[in-house]
């Protein structure tokens, strides 16, 4: 190996451990603090929410065409308690408060945390946190924020429901200055994530001509072994705006970027982490969308993100309805298509031109899932799959790389004999050397072709990328002895010291990876490439082990496994072709 080549990968390793720490020590710069009020503007008149901290509990506004009612004892509703309802099925439960008949907490019954009990996707109120907003209705008067109303229950104040049950509702009522009265109700199905949500303002009073649905509790943490830096790429809020799908990270939000505000035919809008998401849609009652207006935005103190979806009212038997469907679940690809909607795009599957590719792979797997119930075997047939498909175009690169391998080292005495004698003139050996290339029969550019097979499989590669490191079908599943989780690094124990970029986990499937790529490398032909080739071989096992370490162990088999079947096809040809006088012209 020349010195060049020694100092180009001694700067490599510098400039990765160097990138490495500045991503695992970034921290978002203080977020300046907070007015005390804000501010929201209704029809004919401006009216003040008061803060938690500095107007009382009971920080509720309403606007009128004429009057502005303050927060507190003299506002339009009393203040709230602390009462909870707790709705359900087999799928999950829900804790509904009575400040704002607001969903304050989803306990998911099929998924597990770290500590055995079932997933819980809305994050706990801290202590000094402020109260969220609630929704706002919007009336032929103005607007009246019912986040800090009192939804008191009428009739049965929670339930659960059994498989094949019959849906049922949960009536909340809040009653307000000058007989106002609104209703909330929750209807909820069995085998099903989702509860439809809707105001109904039976008594007299200003029509209602819509509602403001906010969710501004963002989404919990689910995922506690993973780094910290894998999660913070997963957190994002969605917006589905006609064809077009926008997503803003929670990057965006911790560093203070502010909001963005769609305009156009609103299908659905929501927050998400890496396997759950809560967002909202219009109910499934023939019209899936509606013209209107959403916002993306979130608190950069706390880092939660938020959505804001307008729905308009529409008539009903007694009074007209404003309504939504919240869907609190996985981001299950099967689940969310059969929903409709277009709620799949929500399941992260890559750029927008690897997605197609993205979404064959997932079937393919959840298809192959149908017949072998262990997702780890699945992962290791699609990689022998993906292989064999692009096995003709591998062994044509491999052979044209070989036959360019054997030319070289033939004709290396006559190109050292030239080199040699035009030392002092590069164009001139330049000259001679493609002479000697074109008498001898052969193609120096014959041996780039053996990068073809590479280039055409990494949108595949990407995909599948993409597929197993988002899947929440992997998440908590175990395949083979120490491997009890797909979706997390295997680690066999945990070390008594943290190693630089690898931390204090212990984990085989990343040594065996790189073992396998080392091999692969030794069987890659190097000769006509000088020492570069060789010590791209010798630094690619090192890079990708530091590359793969922490990363869910089933992308990890996929790579393992895509790399010994590489090596052995390498090495079956290799071993089967004659060597060849020259490649091609």
């Amino acid at each position: 190996m020349d010195r060049r080549t020694l100092l180009a990968m001694l700067l490599f390793l510098v400039l990765f451990l160097v990138w490495s720490k500045v991503m695992d020590r970034y921290r978002p710069e203080p977020a300046p603090v907070r007015p005390a009020a804000e501010s929201v503007t209704g029809t004919g008149a401006e009216v003040v929410a008061g803060d938690a901290g500095t107007a009382g509990p009971a920080a509720l506004a309403a606007t009128d065409t004429s009057t502005a009612f303050a927060a507190g004892s003299g506002g339009v509703f009393a203040t709230p308690g602390d009462a909870v309802y707790e709705i359900g099925n087999e799928l999950f439960t829900l804790r509904i408060a009575e400040a704002g008949g607001a969903i304050v907490g989803c306990r998911l019954h099929g998924y597990r945390n770290g500590d055995g009990g079932g997933v819980e996707l809305v994050p706990p109120a801290g202590a000094l946190d402020e109260p969220p907003a609630g929704d706002v209705l919007v009336r032929e008067s103005g607007e009246l924020d019912v986040g800090r109303a009192p939804f008191l229950p009428v009739g049965e104040a929670g339930f659960t429901l059994g498989a094949g049950a019959a849906p049922r509702e949960l009536v909340l009522e809040a009653a307000g200055a000058g007989g106002l009265v609104v209703r909330k109700i929750y209807t909820l199905r069995p085998g099903d994530y989702i509860v439809d949500v809707r105001y109904e303002t039976p008594s007299g009073g200003p029509a209602l001509r819509g509602a403001r649905f906010v969710w501004r509790r963002g989404i919990a943490v689910t995922e506690h072994a993973t780094k910290v830096m894998m999660q913070q790429g997963s957190f994002r809020s969605f917006v589905q705006v006609g064809e077009d799908f926008h997503a803003m990270s929670q990057d965006n939000v911790v560093k203070g970027k502010g909001e963005e505000a769609f305009r156009g035919t609103i299908r659905f809008a929501g927050v998400q982490n890496k396997y759950f998401s809560i967002l909202g849609f219009l109910p499934d009652d023939g019209r899936s969308a509606a013209e209107g207006r959403v916002k993306l935005g979130g608190d950069r103190e706390t880092g939660r993100q938020a959505w804001e979806f307008e729905v308009p009212a529409r008539p009903g038997a007694g009074a007209a309805t404003a309504a939504v469907s919240l869907y609190l679940g996985p981001n299950d690809y099967r689940r969310l298509r059969a929903h409709g909607h277009d709620l799949e795009k929500i399941v992260n599957l890559g750029w927008k031109w690897i997605q197609p590719i993205s979404e064959l792979v997932l079937r393919l797997m959840n298809w192959l899932h149908g017949f072998i119930p262990n997702y780890g075997w699945v992962i290791v047939i699609i990689s022998i799959l993906s292989k064999l498909v692009f096995w003709p175009l591998t062994a044509k690169g491999t052979k044209a790389m070989k036959q360019m391998q054997d030319s070289q080292a033939r004709l290396k005495p006559k190109l050292d004999a030239l080199k040699k004698k035009h030392s002092g003139d590069p164009q001139r050996y330049n000259q001679e050397m493609m002479k000697l290339y074109k008498e001898e029969g052969v193609n120096p550019l014959a041996g780039m072709s053996g990068c073809m097979p590479m280039l055409v499989q990494m949108p595949v590669f990407i995909a599948l990328y993409q597929v197993l490191y988002n899947m929440v079908d992997l998440r908590m599943t175990p395949w083979l002895g120490w491997i009890k989780d797909l979706s997390q690094p295997d680690a066999l124990f945990v070390l008594p010291f943290s190693l630089p970029l690898l931390g204090n986990l212990f984990n085989l499937l990343p040594l065996l990876m790189a073992a396998v790529t080392w091999w692969q490398t030794k069987l890659t032909p190097t000769g006509g490439a000088g020492g570069q080739m060789a010590a791209m071989n010798t630094i690619m096992p090192v890079m990708m082990l530091f590359f793969l370490y922490n990363m869910p162990s089933g992308l990890v088999i996929y790579w393992t496994i895509n790399t010994a079947v590489t090596a052995l096809q390498t090495w079956r040809i290799h071993k089967s072709a004659p060597a060849s006088g020259g490649a091609p012209a």
